[in-house]
């Protein structure tokens, strides 16, 4: 690990970790390094909007007070976003996301899993920054895909907003 201390890989870690991927196939050496640099430039732009950036904080606010190895709901929801394994399984089974469900403590990991989850389940309330809806969104991350309905989640969607 490298970025001082902060649990996230530095870019000679990521870079190295690439380069075991791309090393066995079969290329001359300076496509092997071409490729290697590719993955790793596709890797470190913006993955989020900022709109979703804004609600991911707030839901990590709220879920975890920001920690990363909380655990919660007698043992069930895991990391910052305190994921459940459904969820985890929910978000991976068709979006190619890779790792285990213990991969939810990392920061990075369980905020692509919510994205997945949004993806599949809030769509253009998610994906489509002119009809962004943080209220559908988050309460389909606390509620299930139907969530969004459900009058339970209305307090958790006022703790969020409040977080934003």
């Amino acid at each position: 690990m490298g970025g001082g201390g902060t649990g996230v890989p530095s870019t000679r870690t990521i870079f190295n970790f690439i380069l075991d991927i791309v090393l066995p196939m079969r290329y001359n050496e300076s496509m092997k390094y071409l490729i290697a640099i590719v993955m790793l430039c596709c890797s470190c732009f913006a993955q989020y909007t900022p709109q979703q950036d804004a609600l991911l904080d707030a839901l990590i606010q709220v879920e975890s007070g920001g920690r990363d190895d909380a655990v919660g709901d007698n043992g069930n929801a895991i990391g910052c976003l305190q994921i459940w394994k459904p969820y985890w399984i929910d978000a991976t089974e068709r979006s190619g996301i890779r790792g285990s469900y213990k991969d939810c403590y990392s920061r990075a990991y369980a905020k692509r899993i919510v994205d997945a989850y949004m993806r599949r389940y809030a769509k253009g309330a998610w994906t489509n920054p002119k009809k962004f809806d943080a209220e559908k969104c988050a309460r389909i991350h606390n509620g299930g895909p139907k969530g969004y309905k459900k009058k339970a989640t209305l307090k958790y969607w006022a703790k969020v907003k409040r977080s934003m």
